[in-house]
């Protein structure tokens, strides 16, 4: 028997399947061609050569690991949406399948089971499962450290401290939320040690200094784009939904603590790992400014996860079989959810409208950031916009002007077309000098935009 009570052959007759369905299942997602800014500039950006994408993020706010796996990616399968997709999908199904196994044979098959579970339950798991962005490998490179952590404190091999390091080095080249989590992770490993083990201290403190030379290349960058996001990063206040995210972090955490069994040292690990990064990432946004949103949350999705797997045999049967309930039935609706968005018919059908208006000579204008997408759908058009920011260099088919070089750069242009996100409103600049007539609107992703026919006064 489990310790909660389940005969294991059971639980071990349904391990793998599950694993495997819940590991395959985003493939289903990857068929479509819907894509949003952040996406486009992936898809910009992974056409340049390894050098350059190298030196465009150096101007920009992103860690090198995940961009230059997947260019090499692409290298071998092909530039298609389709396949950058699939890659986001592996990191997803290395976590379900790596963390999954690892945590049953360390920790039972009830615990594996919760945790790829509970991982593909988690809200908009299967949406970055397939984003085009580092957000699912730095999700399973989190978990794994963390897993790999709790390993290195309870069992003390070599072995663990050397794998905690090797993911955590991931985490961080991958993401600078992952970088932030794995040293959350190491923070509680090193004064644990310090306080409980003092004879283990030793490996951590080997295993800090094999992640500080690894990440010695990137400082210089990581203290240059520091310093950019301090002064120029797009978040104007607090985000509501961040606030959500971490008052209901902070709810579950209560929950699955209340029973005395589990307050052991990784469900206590789990949880000072899951609330720590959002409250240090509120307070920074509150002290110094704001810069964290609700999403870059999902990097400890897989340590919550592990919180839930942990204490997944201390509930009471009745307990237990609510929660699989609950998790089941969040996994059903997050894939239903995921699947629609996925294929939201939006997109496609404005470009089949837009199809017969838009020549081979026309020109699209930009006062935002509208230029990504549009860029990706209709590249051989000239695209226009009218602010620089110097990251903008993946974008190879995008222009970038001053307002007020704008009507040379869209001379003789057949028909201008200008493009902008719903929610902004134009610039004195472009309702002084043309005459702006909506033709059309399409929503992509979480955003609405707005297609205007701009004609000069």
């Amino acid at each position: 028997m489990s310790s909660a009570g389940i005969p294991n052959e059971k639980l071990n007759k349904l391990f793998l399947p599950v694993l495997a369905v819940i590991a395959a299942l985003p493939v289903a997602l990857i068929f479509n061609d819907n894509i949003w800014f952040d996406e486009a500039y992936t898809l910009a950006l992974i056409r340049h050569s390894f050098g350059d994408v190298i030196g465009i993020l150096k101007t920009d706010m992103h860690p090198p690991l995940y961009f230059i796996s997947l260019k090499a990616f692409c290298e071998v399968f092909g530039y298609s949406v389709a396949v950058t997709k699939l890659f986001s999908v592996l990191g997803f199904s290395v976590m379900i399948l790596a963390g999954g196994f690892l945590l049953k044979k360390h920790f039972g098959v009830l615990c594996g089971l919760t945790f790829a579970l509970c991982s593909a339950a988690m809200p908009m798991s299967f949406y970055f499962s397939v984003q085009q962005r580092s957000y699912s490998w730095t999700v399973c490179f989190v978990a794994l450290c963390f897993t790999e952590a709790v390993l290195a404190v309870t069992k003390g091999k070599h072995l663990h401290f050397v794998l905690m390091a090797l993911t955590g080095l991931l985490a961080a080249y991958d993401h600078f939320f992952g970088l932030l989590a794995v040293g959350i992770v190491y923070a509680f490993v090193n004064l644990w040690l310090l306080i409980k083990d003092r004879r283990l201290f030793l490996r951590a403190l080997i295993a800090d200094g094999m992640v500080i030379a690894g990440y010695s290349l990137w400082i210089l960058p990581l203290l240059s784009q520091a310093g950019s996001a301090a002064s120029e990063f797009w978040l104007n206040g607090v985000e509501p939904l961040s606030v959500v995210i971490f008052a209901a972090s902070c709810v579950i955490v209560f929950l699955l603590l209340l029973p005395k069994a589990n307050r052991r040292l990784e469900t206590v690990f789990a949880a000072v790992c899951v609330l720590s990064l959002q409250a240090c990432c509120l307070l920074g946004t509150l002290l110094v400014r704001p810069f964290y949103i609700g999403r870059y949350s999902v990097v400890i999705s897989g340590i919550a996860a592990c919180l839930v797997a942990f204490s997944a045999p201390a509930l009471g049967k009745n307990a237990r079989k609510t929660v699989t309930v609950v998790l089941c039935a969040l996994f059903a609706a997050n894939f239903a959810f995921s699947a629609v968005f996925e294929y939201q018919p939006h997109i496609r059908t404005f470009r089949e409208r837009f199809k017969a208006q838009l020549g081979e000579n026309d020109a699209f204008l930009y006062c935002d950031s509208a230029f990504g997408v549009m860029s990706y759908y209709y590249p051989d058009n000239p695209h226009i916009c009218t602010f620089r920011e110097s990251w903008f260099s993946a974008f190879e088919n995008v222009r970038c002007v001053e307002t007020d070089e704008m009507l040379p750069a869209v001379k003789g242009a057949d028909r201008i077309w200008v493009v902008k996100f719903a929610q902004k409103k134009f610039p004195k600049e472009f309702t002084d000098t043309f005459t702006l007539t909506k033709t059309d609107e399409f929503q992509n992703d979480f955003n609405t935009y707005e297609v205007y026919e701009a004609v000069v006064r």
